[in-house]
């Protein structure tokens, strides 16, 4: 059944109160409720708001918080607005799409098998400073005003000022990384039971829910945690191809996560700097090829499409027992101080040997396996 996203706004938000009740506790929590079209799978959350938010991070005041939210599994997230209060109030909705295990099973509760939302509140510390876009183009209007009768020199500044703004943006980027801070998180395993209100427009819904901000973990189980190394770990896919003559087998290496526990992702926030990742190949000691990620600010959880971090060295099948990987997490502080905050090697002679002998043993046939950052 069609029906626009206007008339669904209206449905959810009947309650636009400046003041949220919550669960009564006294501790950080936030608020949301989901709507369902069991035909279209169309899945909205809407994010009700937070209570009880820390208002300090060391000596800097927080000025303004939002949340980040992910349905799993699935690629979309979406942020909310940023409200300056520490028990903020949104009641905004996005919209995501299901993706049942088995789409030939039609009921509800095979439809939320497997799903959970995740919701992550951060703060920004410093008040948002006004467009520098909107300053720049008043600049730029008055220049090529007074340059009218000449072309030549218009064309210039344009390009000029067209460098320039991209300059300025990726440093107001910079600047909002370097300044959000990681409140917690919470997330919710989807359940069928929940959705038991009848809304207009075929659609099913769950009364408001609310969740502590500190419940999440680092995602590890019970039989992770024990392996799991203070400064996080890193989910890797390791291949290796022969060649017919030997000439041209290739050793491949593919970053899917990255998971920390919650100490971890703190302590990776004192550098105040987004983070990085890189995942070097070498062969006798020197490095041959590499990939990098874009950066990230500080998380306790990070994913990365296969398709972009992989890197791929071809080598000469005698000259394997030289090759190894070495994979850093990193950042470039504002001084311009690059700091490795873990590291991990894989090769026949570190901790993964195992699965780096295993590997080269059945040529593709990947495998996946979790290091630890020393």
């Amino acid at each position: 059944m069609a029906f626009s996203f206007n008339k669904l706004k209206n449905i959810l938000n009947t309650n636009k109160d400046s003041t949220l009740s919550g669960s009564g506790s006294s501790e950080p929590e936030i608020g949301f409720k989901l709507s369902l079209h069991p035909i279209s799978k169309n899945l909205f959350v809407t994010v009700i708001g937070a209570r009880n938010l820390p208002s300090f991070f060391g000596l800097s005041r927080a000025h303004g918080y939002l949340v980040k939210v992910k349905v799993f599994p699935g690629d979309n997230k979406y942020e909310t607005t940023l409200q300056d209060t520490s028990n903020p109030v949104w009641n905004e909705d996005f919209k995501f799409q299901l993706k049942p295990k088995d789409s030939k099973k039609t009921d509800l509760q095979s439809q939320l098998a497997g799903h959970f939302l995740s919701l992550t509140i951060y703060a920004l510390l410093d008040t948002p400073k006004p467009d520098d876009k909107k300053k720049s183009s008043k600049t730029l209007d008055a220049k090529t005003t007074m340059n009218t009768m000449n072309e030549e020199p218009k064309k210039s500044l344009l390009s000029s000022f067209s460098s320039f703004k991209v300059s300025k943006e990726s440093t107001a980027q910079k600047n909002i990384l370097e300044k959000r801070r990681t409140v917690g998180a919470a997330t919710w395993n989807f359940d069928s039971k929940l959705f038991q209100n009848d809304l207009k427009n075929g659609l099913i819904g769950t009364p408001d829910i609310w969740r502590p901000i500190n419940a999440i973990t680092s995602g590890l189980s019970t039989t992770d945690t024990r392996r799991e190394n203070r400064k996080g770990q890193l989910e890797v896919t390791l291949l290796y191809s022969g060649s017919e003559d030997g000439f041209n087998d290739t050793v491949q290496l593919t970053v899917n996560r990255l998971r920390c526990s919650v100490q971890t992702m703190q302590e990776h926030e004192q550098f105040k700097a987004p983070l990085y990742l890189k995942a070097t190949i070498l062969e006798a000691n020197k490095a041959e090829c590499y990939w990098k990620s874009d950066r990230f600010v500080p998380t306790i959880s990070a994913r990365w499409d296969p398709k972009s971090a992989t890197v791929k060295l071809s080598v000469f099948k005698v000259n394997l027992n030289k090759v190894s990987i070495y994979i850093s997490l990193g950042c470039k502080t504002k001084m311009a101080k690059k700091e490795i905050l873990g590291k991990a090697t894989i090769d026949d002679k570190s901790a993964y040997s195992e699965s780096w002998t295993e590997t080269l043993r059945q040529p593709g046939v990947p495998k996946t396996f979790w290091v630890n950052f020393e």
